[in-house]
Formats: C-alpha cells, structure tokens, sequence
C-alpha cells in the first residue's frame, strides 16, 4: 500500500482518497501506510468511546507528521449532530462534518452494491459539503486518507 500511495504522489496526483481499515497500525512511527498523507478523516460513530479514540488518533497522526487530521461524524441520528459537536469540542476533534444514517446505504451495503442513482441524497450531500470543507484546508496536492474512529 505504501508503494501504491508513494507513485500516486510521484505521478503528481490531484488527491488520492484512501479509504482504511480501523485501527491504529496506519499511524506506525516506522512508516505506517499514511506516512504520505496530508490529510486524514477519521471517521467516528455517535459515541464518546469513538469521539474519545478518534481524539487518539489525531495525536498520533500530528505525531507522525500528518499536517491536517478531521473528524467526520458517522451514521448520524436526528439529535446526534449537537452530541458530536459537543464532545468533539471536549477530545479536541475539528469537525469536518457529519453524514446522517441512512437506509439506502444500509440496504445498498448488505446487497453488496453500489449506492444507486436518486438514492441516499441526504448522505451524498453530507459527503459533499465534507469534500468542500477539505478542500478549503487544503493546498493543491494532497493524499487524503480515511479510517475509523470506532472502538
């Protein structure tokens, strides 16, 4: 994976999203698999136990260097936005955003298929106002990578 990552960033790529298992191992002092990366979401479920390993996480990345580290709220019920504000706040988590639950991802994942055209508008939308959100913080080239705050 690190030799992937390392061409797409000598071939000059705009962004390369690399979306990563949970767990902390990416986050090696050896040269873990995000060594290269200038942007990291960490992507955290509605609980403090995430929002807490999330908090963690972006320790261990500005360890390692990695220049701009996010939190993105996962499955978000309605009432869950003001908790992850809340306790994103309390871990020191900055707060790209929030993707709501949805049904047609659920139901899309369990098929094993795609997303479908027309279907989960709330989370594409979620999703794009995240994009713009990074790519506010963001220079031109950039190598953003993505795993889980879950615990």
């Amino acid at each position: 994976m690190r030799s992937i990552l390392a061409a797409a960033i000598e071939e000059e790529a705009d962004v390369t999203l690399v979306d990563m298992e949970a767990g902390l191992e990416h986050l090696s002092r050896s040269g873990g698999t995000l060594a290269y990366a200038d942007v990291l979401l960490v992507v955290m479920e509605p609980s403090r136990k995430s929002i807490l390993t999330a908090g963690r996480t972006i320790v261990l990345a500005e360890e390692l260097g990695i220049p701009r580290v996010y939190g993105v709220g996962n499955k978000a019920q309605p009432g869950d936005d003001e908790f992850f504000r809340e306790v994103c706040a309390e871990y020191n988590v900055p707060l790209a955003g929030i993707v709501p639950a949805n049904e047609d991802v659920v139901d899309a994942d369990r098929a094993g298929v795609l997303l479908g055209e027309g279907r989960g508008g709330a989370v594409h939308e979620a999703v794009d106002r995240i994009v713009a959100y990074v790519d506010e913080h963001l220079g031109e080239t950039a190598v953003v990578g993505a795993t889980s705050g879950a615990g």
